[in-house]
């Protein structure tokens, strides 16, 4: 038979009060033992399976005497219904004195009289340090010859008796759940407040309940767990038992002990949903929300859903996609900046991408327009399906709308007889990218429209309307106002696609990254660690880069093949370079003003500094570099050589930097 400890600090009615509780319930199904905390020595062990105790600092000064398998359970007290009355009727804002047996159990007891809805009188904890003249009504709970001798009138409620709530917990660790208990409990809940809604309220239909719930949860298709807030579990149903193959009794257990802590999601994240996670040959989705009473933590609750089949059919849906091409290549980490131009347009596009609206993405060409519909759709809801792109610009009109819509079998002259879906159609849970929406040809803007206002589209050479769920994103190089105004692109057309705008900025805006991407594309397309020069940076960061990263790519792969360790302007391609300038004028007007030798040096020395450098810096280099001149020549130069265009001269610290046209003068006269 199990058997419950009552551990107490010494002998007192208490016990006995506390021992007839447990029996007018219990009895029959365990064998009652009293412990006294005061009368132990050092090796003595309770062993019982069950140790209460009346508060937590009993606990924890009899941790040592107490057996590692017994549960220790801090007991949860009421008090009786017929009692409280006398509590009630005291004058409101009265201030009371509560006296038990110790500050910890009078504090207790003064937020349980609170707790129950006793909020009318101004309850004062007993402290025996002080003396509390000023008050003369006191309420004890069963410890009358602790109250202070100058108080006049005592109101002794009696012990508080054994909250429901332990019953329930002792229950289900004992896996009691006999009918002769049930009826026992319902009459023992009759008698006492409970803590829950204050006043009077009873448990008659606590254990009906209970059989209902057990019910329903067992009736659930997933697996469900309850655990008081120790993560012992209190219970479970068969969907449970199936999942994690259990046969044997786990009420009371820890739940470590039946699912390792490694399978759960990480325990520093107390409470998640829908988190993934696999045991044997079983996915689950877990989730997991705290259970509370009185605002307290009572305990957990999880949810175990069993997902095996939709991850095959996941799996299955990603190979056939993958077989088709039909999947995204990049996200957001794909695109490396440094821009804070760049930055806010990719935070922009990562707080609509949970959307299904539609976006237009503008931009010059090879400035990443596609990299950033894959990254928009990868963060989407929608990633798990498809992504269908297609390049507007590439197909002649009668082609082009076949392949968007589709076709039925001998609707023209080379068609599959057996016809054929449309991108919408293959697009359809995911997303479409129309790449080049700006050269799609009016006949077929037309049709586009009726897709993104009505959500259906018609093969060529049906009638029948097909439903389709898919999200749209377009991008184009063009200024579609602009195509408007000449007749070209249809206005209605342009603000169904402008609902999320996106402008992808060119290179020349964004200087931060030139030489970022360029060492990271050598880096991870080359294989290869190049130092850049100040002159070939500065050449780098100066050039417009028309062709923006797709340029500067192919920028990468030239120099690649061409060199191994530094890279100078001599390594640079052609085209970075005017090389249809002529300097001869600027030079005829500069060596006319100035020292030729002395300008070379400045214009050298600036070449090294991208970020500028100022005058007196400048002179310290030249008398460094043997070149003899003062910082008012220098000035004079530095203003002839910004007549010119060469040099851009700054108010203050930021000094002189040369620009774009210097650098070219620079090389043209090095030629």
């Amino acid at each position: 038979m199990k058997t419950i400890g009552i551990l107490t600090l010494v002998p007192s009615d208490l016990n006995e009060f506390i021992q007839s509780n447990l029996e007018e319930v219990l009895k029959d199904y365990v064998i009652i033992n009293n412990y006294y905390l005061s009368y132990f020595s050092p090796g003595d062990i309770i062993n019982d399976d069950i140790v209460v105790v009346t508060a937590q600092s009993h606990a924890m000064k009899a941790r040592n005497y107490i057996s590692a398998n017994s549960r220790i359970i801090v007991l949860r007290r009421s008090l009786p219904s017929s009692e409280i009355y006398k509590i009630t009727a005291l004058p409101k804002g009265t201030n009371v004195l509560v006296v038990n047996d110790s500050l910890e159990t009078t504090s207790d007891a003064v937020a349980f009289l609170y707790q129950i809805g006793i909020t009318h009188l101004n309850f004062v904890p007993h402290d025996s340090t002080k003396e509390f003249l000023d008050i003369n009504i006191a309420i004890t709970l069963g410890e009358a010859g602790t109250v202070p001798p100058h108080v006049k009138i005592i109101i002794d409620v009696g012990h508080r008796c054994i909250d429901i709530s332990t019953f329930l917990t002792i229950l289900n660790h004992f896996n009691i759940d006999s009918h002769e208990t049930r009826r026992r409990l319902i009459k023992y809940s009759e008698r006492i407040v409970t803590m829950d809604s204050g006043v009077q309220n009873q448990y008659k239909d606590l254990f009906m309940k209970n059989i209902q719930l057990d019910t329903i949860v067992n009736l659930s298709h997933d697996g469900i767990l309850l655990t008081d807030k120790d993560h012992f579990i209190l219970l479970y149903n068969k969907k449970f038992s199936q999942i994690f193959e259990i046969n044997d009794n786990i009420i009371g257990k820890h739940l470590s002990h039946v699912i390792p802590d490694s399978l759960l999601p990480n325990s520093n994240q107390s409470i998640y949903t829908n988190e993934l996670i696999e045991f044997k040959e079983r996915s689950l989705l877990v989730s997991n929300s705290k259970i509370e009473h009185l605002g307290e933590p009572a305990g957990i609750y999880y949810d175990f859903q069993e997902v095996t089949h939709i991850r095959h059919l996941e799996k299955s849906l990603s190979k056939k996609l993958r077989d088709k091409g039909l999947v995204t290549r990049y996200s957001f980490a794909s695109i490396q900046t440094k821009s804070p131009k760049m930055e806010d347009c990719i935070k922009f596009a990562k707080r609509i991408a949970p959307t299904n609206l539609t976006v237009l993405i503008t931009g010059e060409s090879g400035t990443g327009k596609e990299l950033m519909a894959h990254a928009i759709h990868d963060a989407s809801p929608r990633s798990i399906y498809p992504f269908v792109a297609i390049n507007c610009a590439s197909f002649p009109e009668n082609l082009l709308e076949s392949e968007l819509f589709g076709y039925e079998a001998g609707s023209f002259t080379g068609a599959i007889k057996e016809g054929k879906s449309g991108l919408f159609e293959q697009a359809n849970n995911g997303t479409i990218f129309l790449d080049e929406v700006g050269d799609m040809p009016p006949s077929v803007q037309v049709r586009l429209l009726r897709v993104l206002q009505e959500r259906q589209i018609m093969r060529v050479g049906s009638q029948r309307v097909i439903d389709v769920d898919h999200r749209v994103i377009a991008a184009t190089n063009k200024n579609l106002q602009a195509e408007i105004q000449k007749g070209t692109f249809r206005q209605d057309l342009f603000y169904r696609l402008n609902v999320l705008p996106i402008i992808v900025p060119p290179l020349r805006e964004r200087p931060e990254d030139v030489i970022h991407l360029f060492h990271l594309l050598m880096k991870n397309y080359h294989n290869k660690n190049i130092t850049l020069t100040a002159e070939a940076a500065n050449m780098l960061l100066n050039y417009k880069w028309p062709g923006n990263i797709r340029e500067l790519t192919n920028t990468v792969a030239y120099i690649s093949l061409i060199t191994t360790d530094i890279v100078d302007l001599n390594n640079l391609p052609a085209y970075i370079f005017d090389t249809q300038a002529d300097f001869n004028q600027e030079l005829t007007y500069l060596t006319s003003r100035c020292d030729s030798e002395k300008i070379h040096q400045i214009l050298t020395n600036l070449s090294h500094h991208t970020l500028g450098i100022g005058r007196k810096s400048l002179e310290n280099q030249c008398a460094a570099s043997l070149i003899n001149t003062t910082e008012s020549e220098i000035r004079r130069m530095l203003s002839v050589l910004s007549e010119l265009g060469l040099v851009d001269s700054q108010v203050g610290r930021r000094g002189s930097r040369i620009t774009s046209k210097g650098l070219l003068f620079l090389n043209w006269i090095k030629r």
